[in-house]
């Protein structure tokens, strides 16, 4: 018959209870930073990815229907993963928020993959010689910071301008400090309206930046978005992710023997 095995002793307990509880408190400790450490390098592409994957596999809908898409109350996973699409995106909602609103003389284009510029004189938002928002244009400040408060928008640029007019009458001494004045005044209406402060630039850009043929407009706001960056080197990851590989036929002839 074969020998029983003896039973290993029983680990005595440690005397100083101090000790063995700092040594758990340790243990603990550093299975935290280690976690923490991992959440740290998520790459924020995979992260939207991952995100926009669980908002279609959790959705309620069939197949994921997307919102945007008029198929029921689902997350807008497809969006918030597209960022190729969101500039443009960007400058139509802005472009109907002036047509809704009746304002003439504002507008947004998408300078690339990754900005929109939105541009208003001065007569939109400011009275002549002021700092201070007309009350006529707190609605759009309201639509503005509706959109700037989206996911894939990283940055708000807020730009003054003005022109070469002598400042005169005024607590200013000189176009430098009113145009950065306006762009606090933008920032201060956005920041109310629940755009992140770390979120938005100011700069007074004075009248060093005219608009060439168009001297009316040296007395304006611009809006600078940036947007998550969309490289080409992602787009044909992409593509060639959706391929099947390629393999050759016939294999290449080894070296020696």
């Amino acid at each position: 018959m074969a020998k029983r095995e003896k039973k290993p002793a029983p680990i005595d307990r440690p005397k100083d209870i101090g000790a063995a509880l700092f040594l758990e408190l340790m243990m603990q400790m550093l299975a935290f930073f280690i976690l923490l450490t991992s959440m740290a390098v998520i790459v924020e592409e995979k992260r939207l990815a991952a995100l926009g994957s669980l908002a279609g596999t959790f959705s309620p809908l069939p197949k994921g229907a997307n919102l945007s898409q008029g198929k029921g109350p689902a997350m807008p996973s497809r969006d918030i993963v597209d960022g190729s699409k969101a500039p443009k995106r960007t400058a139509k909602a802005l472009t109907d928020v002036a047509k809704d609103l009746g304002i003439h003389g504002m507008y947004a284009i998408a300078l690339d993959q990754d900005s929109v510029r939105v541009r208003f004189p001065e007569h939109i938002s400011f009275a002549p010689g002021h700092v201070d928002l007309l009350p006529s244009s707190m609605k759009l400040m309201d639509k503005l910071a509706v959109i700037f408060t989206r996911p894939e928008v990283i940055e708000v640029r807020i730009e003054g301008h003005t022109d070469d007019t002598p400042v005169r009458g005024s607590i200013y001494i000189s176009n430098w400090e009113l145009s950065a004045a306006r762009a606090m005044s933008v920032f201060h209406a956005l920041s109310e309206r629940g755009v992140a402060n770390g979120r938005m630039v100011v700069a007074g850009m004075g009248d060093k930046h005219p608009i060439p043929n168009h001297p009316e407009l040296s007395r304006r706001v611009e809006i600078i978005l940036k947007f998550r960056p969309v490289t080409e080197h992602s787009e044909q990851s992409k593509k060639m992710s959706l391929s099947p590989p390629h393999r050759a036929a016939v294999s290449e002839p080894k070296m020696g023997f």
